[in-house]
């Protein structure tokens, strides 16, 4: 499991969804909910945690793609065998993620340690939740 802190900069609720706008540093990412979680509010420090398994791998990803987190990271390291690669992705703001394919979609996007990559995550694969301040905690 990826897990990344990041603030809440931006919630848009609308009739069918809720958009939730973090970042973290410079980079930014987009969250869907069916709904807002009531606790949530601008200015929040959340963790976002998402799955190996939907973070999806692009070497050159130059035009649009319907994925609404589309990341700059590098490859730092890749464990292999015949049917799956885990790759670990560094990104500069969020450190390092963690990537599952298979090993057929390595081999074809010709990835190899140290090149550059666009990570995509859909907004609907990363779960939220708060980060507690202890200080908070302990005083209510």
């Amino acid at each position: 499991m990826n897990k990344l802190i990041a603030t809440v900069e931006g919630i848009e609720e609308s009739d069918v969804v809720t958009y939730i706008h973090v970042n973290s540093g410079d980079t930014k990412m987009q969250l869907i909910r069916s709904q807002r979680p009531k606790w949530l509010k601008v200015g929040d420090k959340v963790y976002c945690n998402f799955q190996e398994g939907s973070v999806c791998v692009s070497k050159d990803c130059p035009g649009k793609v319907s994925i609404e987190n589309t990341l700059p990271v590098t490859l730092q390291c890749v464990r292999k065998n015949n049917s799956l690669c885990e790759l670990t992705l560094k990104n500069s703001d969020f450190g390092e993620i963690i990537s599952l394919i298979t090993s057929s979609a390595y081999d074809k996007l010709e990835l190899q340690e140290g090149c550059s990559a666009t990570m995509l995550l859909r907004g609907t694969d990363i779960k939220i939740e708060p980060v507690e301040d202890p200080l908070k905690v302990g005083n209510a």
